[in-house]
């Protein structure tokens, strides 16, 4: 029944797409013949002959749409993945379209109408997308467009995944029963769900439960078993999901899977930061810090003016931090304490209302004006505008000693802000939740999900409650 509302869902967005294609070609053309922003040396070929292309233009980018797999459930994944997907679907689309044209030869086309055809249909596509989230967000958090999974094993990961969903409530995933081998004689409940037994006995529960999705999560060692049973669930039409026990080792990026013979070798990378994704990530960092400097040098003189007026001792306060591959450099920011603060009582995280705070150190707090000079490390290449905040050493190995993954925060830049932040996680607050979002970040670092980062920020900022 799931299968078939999606089938008919995906065939509304499809049509949906349509109509959005064809407002976009409509509009391209009134922004580019009829708006008087460009110039009409080249005349045009009239609205009819543009309007008449529309059907294959259409077509075009729908089959360029459903191959791209723009439409496959994505329901666990964040949007920001979904958004990469965009726009490089938008790029191709536009591309192929250049290239009709190009065989066309009736009438030669207007270059600048295709670049704002691809960039409108980036934008339209994105918007399109996010309502459907939206909208599908809404229903599952009102129990509608549910999917049911099961999970084998009863281990902290196993338990783990159950409780990461369940806050997940936008996905409408529900679980519905464990299954373990060591099942014990009377009913048993974890986490408030029912433990079956054995591990055999899911191929007649899901039968009766009506389940979508099987998730694997066994610790140490695996019946023999388990690959039949496996086997038999998808012949149901089980989606089975595999949670490797990894032992010691942590995935920091998603694993590449390479086949040898016939056996599957799984490639962990040690930074999801290899190849061009450097090169993009460190050109827009100094690009843009660059740019934000400029912009900002005016507001970055007054605060040091005020600072110098009201206090005594320096204007810049040069701290140390640990960076990317645990190097150290002297993190800028503007001074918010008295001189010689932590001379008594040594490091410690700063308070609501610290008395080691001047009156302009206090403001400065509160908004993150303090953070400013920061731009000069992005722009030096010690830091990025976005990743995990660095830490001092004295706290670094304090932190490391208590959390054995505290250091695989290192294998990315430093950020002025980050994933952590943008939920709220700032200063003072749960250690155990940062981390768990910075390595999310970690693992999961794309160009679009530091866009997505940085449009989030300011937004963050402006309801700030641990900045002081």
């Amino acid at each position: 029944m799931l299968k078939r509302y999606g089938a008919f869902f995906n065939f509304f967005r499809i049509v949906f797409d349509f109509f959005v294609i064809t407002a976009i070609w409509i509009a391209v053309y009134y922004i580019r013949f009829e708006s008087g922003l460009f110039n009409l040396s080249k005349g045009s070929s009239g609205f009819r002959y543009h309007l008449s292309l529309l059907p294959p233009i259409a077509g075009l980018c729908l089959l360029v749409f459903i191959g791209s797999g723009i439409y496959r459930s994505q329901r666990i994944q964040h949007f920001s993945v979904r958004l990469w997907l965009l726009l490089k679907t938008s790029i191709i689309t536009g591309l192929l379209v250049s290239v009709f044209f190009y065989y066309l030869r009736e009438t030669p086309y207007s270059r600048m109408l295709l670049i704002i055809f691809t960039l409108a249909l980036f934008a339209g596509l994105t918007a399109s997308h996010l309502l459907s989230l939206f909208v599908l967000r809404y229903y599952r958090k009102k129990g509608y467009n549910q999917r049911h999974y099961a999970v084998i094993g009863t281990g902290a990961r196993a338990q783990q995944i159950v409780r990461d969903l369940r806050r997940m409530e936008w996905t409408g995933l529900q679980c519905s029963f464990f299954v373990e081998e060591d099942f014990p004689p009377n009913p048993a409940h974890l986490l408030g769900i029912p433990v079956y037994g054995p591990i055999e006995s899911i191929t007649d529960l899901v039968k009766t439960r009506d389940i979508d999705e099987v998730y694997v999560a066994l610790n140490g060692h695996r019946p023999a078993k388990l690959g039949t049973i496996l086997e038999t669930l998808q012949s149901f039409g089980i989606t089975i999901r595999l949670l490797p026990d990894w032992g010691g080792l942590i995935s920091l990026n998603r694993p590449t899977v390479v086949p040898i013979g016939e056996q599957l070798l799984f490639s962990v990378d040690d930074s999801p930061l290899v190849g061009i994704n450097i090169i993009i990530k460190e050109v827009f960092d100094r690009l843009a810090a660059l740019l934000l400097i400029g912009l900002l040098s005016m507001p970055m003189l007054v605060i040091a003016v005020l600072i110098k007026l009201t206090s005594r001792g320096p204007v810049l306060y040069r701290q140390t931090r640990i960076g990317m591959d645990q190097v150290e450099f002297n993190i800028l920011k503007f001074r918010t304490m008295k001189k010689d603060a932590e001379m008594k009582n040594g490091p410690q995280w700063a308070e609501r209302d610290d008395s080691r705070c001047t009156p302009v150190g206090s403001f400065l707090r509160k908004t993150s004006l303090d953070e400013l000079p920061q731009l000069f490390n992005v722009l030096k290449g010690d830091m990025s505008l976005v990743g995990p905040r660095p830490e001092r050493p004295f706290f670094v190995k304090k932190f490391s000693e208590n959390h054995r993954r505290y250091m695989l925060r290192h294998k990315v830049k430093s950020g002025m802000t980050g994933w952590a932040q943008i939920h709220g996680l700032r200063g003072n607050t749960s250690l155990r939740k940062r981390l768990a979002y910075d390595l999310y970040y970690v693992k999961n670092w794309s160009f679009m999900l530091d866009l997505w980062i940085l449009l989030r920020a300011p937004i963050r900022l402006a309801r700030a409650q641990n900045a002081y």
